[in-house]
């Protein structure tokens, strides 16, 4: 008798509500349109049974009176494992023939979030180091006087002198346009001219020894914030070289080597890596079967998928 709570993950307490949530979860997970092209056929066959498993589990159980038919069926064939009952089941994860698939998707998955998780926390962190410099940089330019508008690494300081240097030099440029023929970059130049006359004549223009402070202020933060940039990428480049080696590493393993028994005992995060070489490995047509299924499963339901949608594989970029 199929155990539909199983197939679903749900308790056999759950809600008609949960069963409906964790039915549409799995049904988006394992439904075959999803399979990316290129996914083996034995691997397609077993997505294409899951989704109709998921079908018919969904079938009884979200009928009232057929699922009270079958509790009472279930419960009469599990009588000396009522312990059992409404624990959640882990789905099954074997292969056509009934051979134990050696991958545990679960490690897998978490040692992917957590690697994830690693490149965020360094992101996250450097970030926060720039914008702190950028609002150390703010405090200090309004102390010697710059407004708040202008107080930020990339604005450009002029002085008064500075800007009537700049009005006659737009206003002589464009002069000469006008004699050559170009009326309209002339105007243009023109227009710059008398946009630098209204700073130097009409707006409160900073004084040359604001200018210079200010000045100084912006270079030092702006080399603080290269510094913490060159440390973000040095970080993240140090995550991504440690996944590759580990990956290389697998990649140069023997054949013979790669049993279900020792592939069962790695950790999730090299099961994770030996995934990933499996797709690498120039031989990998010469792997045993049950693994080649295995690499095209774990395609097929998602697990590879959605690691290597973080760019050019699943460890950091």
């Amino acid at each position: 008798m199929k155990d539909f709570y199983s197939e679903l993950e749900v308790k056999p307490d759950a809600t008609s509500e949960e069963i409906k949530e964790s039915y549409r979860r799995l049904a988006k997970e394992y439904h075959p349109d999803r399979l990316p092209p290129g996914t083996p056929e034995k691997a397609r066959r077993y997505i294409e049974e899951k989704f109709k498993s998921l079908q018919e589990a969904y079938s009884v159980l979200s009928d009232p009176v057929k699922r009270k038919a079958y509790d009472s069926q279930r419960l009469s064939q599990t009588k000396g494992n009522e312990r059992d009952l409404g624990l959640k089941a882990k789905p099954s994860y074997s292969t056509q023939d009934g051979s134990t698939w050696p991958f545990d998707p679960d490690k897998i998955q978490k040692a992917a979030e957590e690697i994830e998780l690693r490149r965020r926390r360094i992101e996250t962190n450097y970030n926060q180091k720039i914008e702190q410099v950028k609002s150390e940089l703010k405090r200090n330019l309004i102390l010697i006087g710059i407004k708040e508008e202008d107080a930020r690494v990339d604005y450009t300081f002029l002085t008064r002198d500075e800007n009537i240097q700049s009005c006659f030099v737009f206003l002589f440029l464009g002069l000469l346009a006008f004699l050559g023929g170009w009326g309209w970059i002339g105007a243009i130049l023109v227009l710059i001219a008398l946009v630098s006359a209204w700073s130097a004549f009409f707006e409160s223009g900073y004084s040359k020894e604001q200018v210079e402070k200010a000045k100084s202020l912006q270079e030092r933060a702006k080399s603080e914030i290269e510094l913490r940039e060159k440390e973000k990428s040095s970080e993240l480049s140090q995550l991504t070289l440690y996944c590759r080696s580990r990956i290389d590493y697998f990649k140069s393993l023997p054949l013979e080597s790669l049993s279900p028994e020792f592939i069962s005992g790695l950790s999730g995060e090299d099961q994770l890596f030996l995934l990933t070489a499996i797709k690498e490995r120039a031989d990998a047509e010469k792997l045993k079967e049950d693994l080649k299924l295995a690499a095209g499963i774990a395609v097929g339901i998602g697990i590879l998928a959605v690691l290597f949608s973080l760019g050019g594989g699943f460890y950091p970029h």
